[in-house]
């Protein structure tokens, strides 16, 4: 093919990117009927002195409130681990394995990490209230460089959550 017929090739394909482009871009400012909800972001890792002792940590995308919202749950490598999802009629868990139905939001997570979490205080936390919970310490002070530190020390076994809020 000559250098003409190259340009000429090029030159269509390119026109064909920037139309295929322009068709797919959405001019119109996205509105809502649904206020934003908090989000979310960083690593997160649990462990829990029991018998196993049980730990894992993964990056995760957590949207909404205590009483509805969306928790996606990745390994360092990208990897789909799980997404919880909650409202007032129940929680269901979904990983690349399975989807399983729950009745509320706390007895999925108690399934999932082995262990009940605080998970209504833990939205407070998020935001820097440290709203005590029975059997459970929190650390907020580096709640400003994005680090979060909860351990319970009873009544069921000892546990730890670490938070590491990516910035912005």
């Amino acid at each position: 093919m000559n250098r003409r017929a190259c340009a000429s090739v090029a030159g269509s394909f390119g026109m064909g990117l920037l139309l295929l482009a322009a068709g797919c871009a959405d001019l119109k400012p996205r509105t809502s009927a649904v206020p934003a909800q908090p989000t979310w972001q960083g690593r997160l890792a649990v462990s829990v002195a029991g018998e196993p002792p049980q730990a894992f940590s993964a990056s995760f995308v957590l949207a909404g409130s205590a009483s509805q919202g969306v928790l996606t749950l990745t390994s360092v490598l990208g990897t789909s681990l799980a997404t919880l999802r909650w409202n007032a009629d129940g929680a269901v868990l979904k990983t690349p394995q399975n989807t399983q139905s729950f009745a509320s939001a706390d007895a999925m997570v108690a399934y999932s990490v082995g262990t009940p979490l605080p998970m209504a205080t833990l939205f407070g936390w998020l935001q820097g209230d440290a709203t005590p919970v029975a059997g459970w310490q929190v650390d907020l002070q580096s709640r400003a460089q994005g680090r979060i530190k909860a351990w319970r020390l009873a009544p069921d076994a000892a546990a730890e959550i670490k938070i590491i809020l990516d910035p912005g």
